[in-house]
C-alpha cells in the first residue's frame, strides 16, 4: 500500500508538472499608462482565462508602449512577433485597418449606449471580421472612451471658439479634417510629448478621454475642458490569426469569452471615471462646460463639408446605419 500510495503521489507530481510545462503566456501591448482601462481590460481577461482554461493560459502586459509605438505593435501582431494587443480606434488603428476609421467620424455615436448597441450588433462584428485581412483577429470591443476637449485659452461652446486654437491631435486624418474644418490649427505630436508642449504653449488645446487626461495629468496644464463628447474612441482586442488558428475550437471560444468580458471591464472602468473625473478637475482648478452647453447642433452643421468627404468614402449608407442604430 505504501509503494502504491508513492507511484501515485510520483504520478501526479509529474502529471502538475507536465501541467505547468504546458502553461503558455502570451504577450499583449497597448500604449496606456499601467493601471489605465486597457489595463483593467486585460486583468480581467486573465482571470477569466485561468477559470476556463485551468490556468493553461495567461497574458504579460506591456503597458505604456513598452512594446513600440500603437502602430509598430500593431503591425508585430500581424506578423507575429507579439501575440496579442488592445489598441484604441484613432491614427494607428485606423492606418492599420482602414475599414474602421468609419468609428473615427465626429458626432458619429449619440453616447455610451448608442456606441455599445452598435459594437456589439451586426455592425460592430462586422468591423471585427475585417481584421482577419490584417493577419489578426479582432476578439471584442473594449473602450478607451469618449474624446472631449481641453483648452488653455477660452471655454468651447460653439464651432467659432475653436477658431484658431493650436490643437495637438493623435496621426489621424479624419481628426485633422474635422478639426481643420471646424477652424482649428492642427498638429500632430507624439502623446508622450504632449504634456509638455501643452505646458509650454506650444500647443494650447488637446482631446482624449477623461481617464487619459486625468492619467496623465494634462488637466495640469489646461484651464478649460468641454464635455464635447464629440468622439467615440471604442478599442479593439486583437491577435495573431495563425496563434488563434493554432487553438481548439474550446479554447478559441474561451478567448473570445474573456476579451469580451475584459471589453465590458474596460468600459465599466472608464464610465465610472467619466464621472468621478469631472469632480477631480474641477477641484483642481480646471472650468468645465458640461455637454448641456456644447451646441452639438452647430458642431454637425459646421461639419457638413466634412461629412460630404468622408460619406464617399466610407459610403453613406454606412454612416446612417451607425447613426440611425437604436
Amino acid at each position: 500500500m505504501k509503494r502504491i500510495t508513492c507511484v501515485l503521489a510520483t504520478a501526479f507530481m509529474m502529471f502538475s508538472a507536465s501541467h505547468a510545462q504546458a502553461a503558455e503566456t502570451l504577450k499583449i501591448g497597448h500604449v496606456l499608462p499601467k493601471g489605465s482601462q486597457f489595463g483593467e481590460a486585460i486583468k480581467v481577461m486573465n482571470e477569466e482565462l485561468a477559470k476556463s482554461t485551468g490556468g493553461q493560459y495567461q497574458l504579460e502586459e506591456y503597458p505604456a508602449s513598452a512594446l513600440g509605438s500603437g502602430g509598430d505593435v500593431l503591425d508585430s501582431v500581424s506578423l507575429g512577433t507579439v501575440d496579442m494587443v488592445m489598441s484604441s480606434s484613432g491614427g494607428s488603428l485606423s492606418n492599420f485597418n482602414p475599414k474602421v476609421g468609419i468609428l473615427d467620424l465626429m458626432m458619429l455615436f449619440r453616447g455610451p449606449e448608442h456606441a455599445d448597441t452598435v459594437l456589439d450588433g451586426p455592425i460592430g462584428t462586422e468591423l471585427l471580421e475585417t481584421f482577419k485581412d490584417k493577419n489578426t483577429v479582432g476578439l471584442a470591443w473594449g473602450e478607451n472612451g469618449f474624446r472631449q476637449l481641453t483648452n488653455s485659452v477660452r471655454a468651447v461652446k460653439e464651432p467659432a471658439d475653436l477658431k484658431g486654437l493650436k490643437i495637438r491631435l493623435t496621426a489621424s486624418e479624419i481628426y485633422k479634417a474635422a478639426f481643420t474644418t471646424l477652424g482649428a490649427e492642427t498638429f500632430v505630436l507624439r502623446f508622450s510629448q504632449l504634456y509638455q508642449a501643452l505646458k509650454s504653449g506650444e500647443a494650447q488645446a488637446q482631446e482624449n478621454p477623461i481617464t487619459t487626461i486625468l492619467g496623465s495629468k494634462l488637466h495640469e496644464v489646461q484651464k478649460y475642458i468641454t464635455m464635447s463628447y464629440h468622439t467615440y474612441a471604442p478599442a479593439v482586442i486583437l491577435i495573431n490569426k495563425d496563434l488563434f488558428d493554432e487553438f481548439t475550437p474550446e479554447v478559441q471560444e474561451a478567448f473570445v469569452a474573456a476579451a469580451r468580458a475584459g471589453g465590458k471591464a474596460s468600459r465599466d472602468f472608464v464610465r465610472k471615471r467619466d464621472v468621478d473625473g469631472i469632480a477631480t478637475m474641477e477641484a483642481a482648478g480646471v472650468t468645465v462646460t458640461p455637454a448641456e452647453e456644447f451646441n452639438r447642433a452647430a458642431f454637425e452643421e459646421a461639419l457638413a463639408p466634412f461629412y460630404a468627404t468622408y460619406g464617399e468614402k466610407f459610403g453613406m449608407d454606412k454612416i446612417d446605419a451607425i447613426r440611425n442604430t437604436k
